[in-house]
């Protein structure tokens, strides 16, 4: 399978908890009195069909009622976080103003009822990222000073950083997830 896909709904998934807490206390501070053995420390929430996650998903992307989607992209090195109408400045693209650009590096798109991972990208079957370059230009001036005291040692250089801003224009889900 391409993708991984899992629920986010108010349920759980059935997983062994890393730390002792206990969902039936009215605290979550852990105590002598609630510490259990981490091996009986279990979600007691069943277990989820994957098939019929998928299906569900599969649904609401063909129906068009998956709401906002969010995407985790990797662009000049750098991971971000994007939803559709969002401005990212990374490091500089070689692209031009107003070119039409692709991302084809995209690790995770999700909505509020479900997250499609990918294992570790999402095929360019299931999702697509796209966006316009707005502007290129060089960020801040930034000081590298270094010194070593009883040396006489002193250096001072100055950088600026190639900078491209980036609108995303629109994040599409395809509907066949389980391909």
């Amino acid at each position: 399978m391409a993708a991984l896909i899992a629920s986010t709904c108010s349920r759980p998934l059935r997983r062994v908890l890393s730390t002792p807490w206990i969902r039936c206390c009215s605290s979550n501070v852990p105590t002598s009195s609630n510490m259990m053995d981490r091996s009986e420390i279990v979600a007691t929430a069943p277990l989820f069909k994957a098939g019929q996650n998928i299906e569900k998903a599969n649904h609401a992307i063909a129906a068009g009622t998956t709401g906002r989607v969010f995407a985790v992209i990797v662009a000049a090195t750098n991971q971000f976080k994007v939803t559709g109408g969002d401005t990212i400045v990374t490091g500089r693209l070689m692209c031009k103003p107003g070119d039409e650009i692709v991302f084809h590096k995209v690790l995770l798109a999700a909505t509020k009822d479900f997250t499609v991972l990918g294992t570790p990208l999402l095929s360019h079957k299931l999702v697509r990222v796209s966006g316009t370059v707005i502007e290129n230009h060089m960020g801040a001036r930034k000081i590298d000073f270094r010194f070593k005291k009883t040396k006489r040692y002193a250096r001072k250089t100055s950088f600026r950083d190639a900078l491209s801003v980036i609108r995303i224009h629109d994040i599409i889900l395809y509907p066949n997830i389980d391909k």
